[in-house]
Formats: structure tokens, sequence, C-alpha cells
């Protein structure tokens, strides 16, 4: 996996799988919570966390060294089965050496081909012995693609419907708020922040000019992204309340949150708040990936509404002034502000599969059993070449 979600959902998934097996051995590359579910982490993947075609082609070596130093350790200690998280890229170009070696190979959270490089489908179809799918409409493309697949649920909503949110300090949040509270959830990659906050301050400037009682929330995780907040904060005059940690509730109480696009979105629809989304990417990575998108959206609500019910920008320039009046028509319109958290609703109870993890966990521990009794006589669940 390669990014603070990725890790978090795999962290869950294995969580589930010692449950079911206590005596299961998982090593991996990983994060932080992958390794205090019980994963014994080889390389932190987390580092190579980044965005943008210059900015991958720049972590090319590392991604190279990981991939081989993972090889050397599978031909010395095969697993039973690889299980690849999201990080399509890196994962996929990992199974094309795992199938000669006759490694099962189980990818969750699958590559969203529907929306972006397609021709991907035929490299799965050869790599991955089985697709555990995050979202229904999947499982038909998979399956018409000749991928063997499984519907398991998004694992987001497990985690959210479990999670325990600090009352006290929503209710804190809440009173010095006033009239208005808008979150800035500019990422969990560091670049996304570098990127993205900029954009987020200026556009936060211009509607504190239109709305006198407004209060900005911005929550961040990381230390090094303390230092960059600082640094951008430090240029714009707003009223905003820095915190570390308390993202969730932060979604929860505000009246709307400008966000990244990615897995916050979908938190965002759990807690029915709305929300402009967006995504900065710099021209030469927006000219070498725009042929291979597949829709005109950038944010999961949108996409899978086939509409845009929340306003969606991918930003290669500085457009805090659209920005801005987005939030302003969500703010002032309560009609426009209803017609977005009726969509959400509507969503949510769509995805809303309960025990995603458990599922996965289930899933991938029988198709490892079944693959051991199939894979020396070279069974028909491998993928042909």
């Amino acid at each position: 996996m390669g990014d603070v979600s990725a890790d978090l959902h795999a962290a869950n998934l294995i969580r589930e799988i010692k449950r079911v097996r206590p005596d299961a051995i998982i090593e991996g590359m990983g994060g932080s919570r992958m390794r205090q579910a019980g994963c014994d982490i080889h390389y932190p993947l987390t580092t190579m966390n980044v965005m943008g075609f210059r900015n991958v082609a720049g972590h090319l070596h590392n991604v190279w060294k990981t991939q081989r130093a993972a090889l050397k350790h599978f031909e010395k200690h095969r697993p039973d089965v690889v299980v690849v998280v999201d990080f399509p890229g890196y994962n996929l170009a990992l199974a094309r050496w795992l199938r000669p070696r006759r490694i099962p190979v189980i990818c969750y959270i699958s590559p969203q081909i529907w929306a972006w490089f397609p021709g991907r489908i035929r490299k799965i179809r050869k790599r991955i012995t089985k697709v555990l799918c995050i979202f229904p409409f999947e499982e038909k493309i998979y399956r018409d693609a000749g991928v063997p697949v499984e519907y398991v649920g998004h694992p987001v909503f497990d985690h959210l419907d479990s999670l325990r949110l600090d009352e006290g300090f929503c209710r804190r949040l809440r009173q010095e708020a006033g009239d208005t509270l808008i979150g800035l959830l500019p990422g969990s990659r560091t670049q996304e922040v570098k990127h993205l906050l900029p954009v987020m301050a200026k556009s936060a400037r211009i509607i504190a000019q239109k709305l006198p009682k407004v209060l900005f929330a911005l929550p961040y995780t990381g230390e090094s992204h303390h230092k960059i907040i600082r640094k951008v904060l430090g240029k714009y005059d707003i009223p905003v309340r820095v915190f570390r940690n308390h993202t969730f509730e932060v979604m929860k109480e505000a009246d709307l949150c400008m966000v990244t696009s990615g897995t916050a979105t979908l938190e965002l629809t759990h807690f029915n708040t709305p929300m402009v989304v967006m995504y900065r990417i710099d021209w030469p990575s927006y000219v070498v990936t725009r042929p291979f998108m597949h829709t005109k959206f950038i944010a999961m609500v949108n996409i899978l509404r086939g509409r845009e019910v929340v306003p969606d920008r991918l930003l290669w320039r500085d457009d805090a002034g659209r920005i801005a009046r987005d939030v302003l028509e969500i703010i002032q319109n309560p009609d426009r502000r209803r017609e977005i958290t009726d969509a959400l609703r509507e969503l949510r109870a769509e995805l809303d599969h309960p025990g995603a993890s458990r599922q996965a966990a289930e899933a991938i521990l029988e198709t490892a059993a079944e693959l051991r009794g199939e894979v020396p006589d070279g069974g028909s669940q491998w993928p042909t070449a």
C-alpha cells in the first residue's frame, strides 16, 4: 500500500484476519497502522506517498528497490498468498513478477479502471488471482472482463461506524464557530498539503470578507504538515483554528469542507457534510494523464452519481476565486445545500455495506485455502499469460 487511507484499511483487514486465524503470519510493506495491527513491516511504503507525474518519476529508484527486496524475500519465504491494497501502479508491477513464481495475488481496493487507465484491466486479468472490489458496480465490470471477483463493500464505512468521536471537542468547536464553520482538508500526502493549502487559504480569505462570522478549522496529523501549515497561514489573515488530529470531529461539525479528492470525500459522505472537492496537478502531469481519464469528474461522489452533486475542480492554476464562489453558493443557498445533503444521504445508504473488512478477510483466507490445493497442479484459478 502507499498512502494513509490504504494503511488504515490494510490494518483493519489484518485485524480481521487475525481474529479468524490468530496463528496467521502476516508480513508486508506498509505503514504504522499495519504494524500496530500485527504486520511485520519490511519496508515503510508510505515514504513513497507521492502525487504527480514528475514526483512519481523521481521515486522510480525507490520503487524498483522495494520491489526487488520484496521478490528476494518471497523467494526465501514463500507466502500462501500476497494481498495488494490500492497503489495500483506499484502493485501491478509487483504482481507481474509474482505470477511466473506462481505466488497468488489478491487485489483489495482495486484500481478504478472505470475512471482512470481502463487498459489496466488486461494487466489485472493476467496478473491478479482474484479482485475484492469495494463498489457494487465494479463486480460486473471485472466479471465481464474474465477476472475472478467478489464484492465485499467499502471499508471506510465500517471504520466510521465504529468510530468514537470526542463529543466534548465537537461541542466546543461548534460553540466557538458561531454562524458558519468551514473545514479545510488539504489531504494526507505532504505534497497535497503543499499544493492545496495555499489555494484553500486564499479562498478562505475571500470567503471571510463575505461571511464576517465564519470560522475555519484545519486538522492535521503529521509534524511535517504542521510546519507547512504555519508557513502558509502566516501569509493570510483568516479566522482559523488548527488542531492536531480531530479530523472526523471537524468533518462532522462543519457546515461545509474544502477537501482534496480521495477517501475523505466518502468520509464526508458518511457525515452528510457538503463539500467542495479539488485536486492540484501540475501541467506536465495533466498532459500525460488526461488521455487516460474516462470521467470528467474527480470527486468520488460525482463519479458514482454520474453528475455534479458537489463542486469538483481539477486545478493547475490559482483558482481561489472560483473555489470561494463554490463555497459561498452552498453556504448562502439553503436549497443547494439541501440538494447536496439529500444526494449524500442516498449514496451512503447504497455504499454502507456492513462488515466489509471481515468479508474481505474471509475471502482471502478461503481463496488461500483453495489455492494451496490447486497451485501444485496448475489449477484453474491461475491467470493465464
